[in-house]
């Protein structure tokens, strides 16, 4: 069997979350972070995707209609297996952790520069996750 390559049509990678907390993570990703809310898309019978747009890419918020039968657990990198955070590549971290400070977002690291030229931040959205902010000078 020979290898398979993914034909891209985007230069980007969706990345999907799914909620039942949809007010405090709609305001955390379109007030505390700016993202633009693109469309809701319903999904009968389990809930609705909000489209939310960065650069060329989509961060998709999926409200459930009921909750979910299994929680993530929350917590550092090491807490368990699996996708763990999502990266932001940015050029205003200052303007952004400022933000998330005054919206009481739970900022785990203010800043470490990580190489020369490169400043990482890691905060949480009210859910829990995990989300790396980094920039590059």
């Amino acid at each position: 069997m020979g290898m398979a390559q993914i034909n891209f049509t985007s230069d980007a990678i969706d990345i999907g979350i799914v909620t039942v907390n949809d007010l405090e993570m709609l305001n955390f990703y379109q007030e505390v972070l700016g993202l633009k809310k693109e469309m809701e898309i319903p999904f009968p019978g389990l809930g609705t995707v909000n489209k939310l747009s960065f650069g060329s890419g989509y961060i998709k918020i999926l409200v459930l209609d009921d909750k979910p039968k299994n929680i993530n657990p929350t917590g550092n990198f090491s807490t368990s297996n699996g996708i763990r955070y999502i990266t932001i590549n940015l050029s205003n971290l200052d303007h952004i952790l400022e933000s998330c400070a005054a919206n009481n977002i739970n900022i785990i690291n203010a800043g470490t520069i990580i190489r020369p030229g490169v400043t990482v931040a890691i905060i949480q959205d009210p859910d829990g996750n995990l989300i790396e902010l980094m920039q590059s000078e």
